[in-house]
């Protein structure tokens, strides 16, 4: 009994593109994963220099303006590539936030000023800044890589 090699160079003939197509999907899907990572960061940036803006106004005249929350509530369950230490600053900056919206809504719906006299906006002041610079020392780590520094390897802890 002998090889048919016509068969198997068939064989080989399908085969080898499907590999090939395989590797490919996988290298880009690791590019666009690091793609969004880093659009992720660069959002929560944005929103953070927003929200320190806001605190340092609100410090000389109460408003009524919200602080931005909706990049982190999108995207906190999904950031296990940042620093866990980094993570919980994250956390806690936002939780601060999201007290002073729901005072602020209070104030909006009671149509009282009274009620952002409470508010002591200076207490985002810190948390805003670690989480600032945490965030930007991973996008400077992140920024030309094909995929992410390892947790234990950046400098955010």
């Amino acid at each position: 009994m002998g090889f048919d090699w016509e068969e198997i160079g068939k064989f080989f003939s399908y085969l080898i593109p499907v590999i090939v197509l395989v590797l490919v999907n996988v290298f880009f899907r690791k590019q666009q994963e690091q793609k969004r990572r880093l659009t992720v960061v660069k959002s929560l940036l944005s929103e953070i220099d927003h929200n320190q803006k806001l605190m340092e106004a609100f410090l000389f005249q109460w408003q009524t303006k919200k602080f931005k929350t909706g990049g982190w509530k999108r995207n906190r369950d999904k950031m296990d590539y940042i620093d866990r230490g980094l993570h919980a600053t994250l956390a806690g900056a936002y939780e601060i936030a999201e007290e002073f919206n729901k005072e602020i809504d209070t104030a909006k719906k009671h149509r009282s000023a009274s009620y952002l006299a409470g508010i002591r906006v200076d207490r985002l002041r810190e948390p805003l800044a670690k989480s600032k610079q945490g965030l930007e020392e991973w996008l400077e780590l992140n920024k030309g890589r094909k995929k992410p520094a390892e947790e234990g390897s950046d400098s955010t802890s």
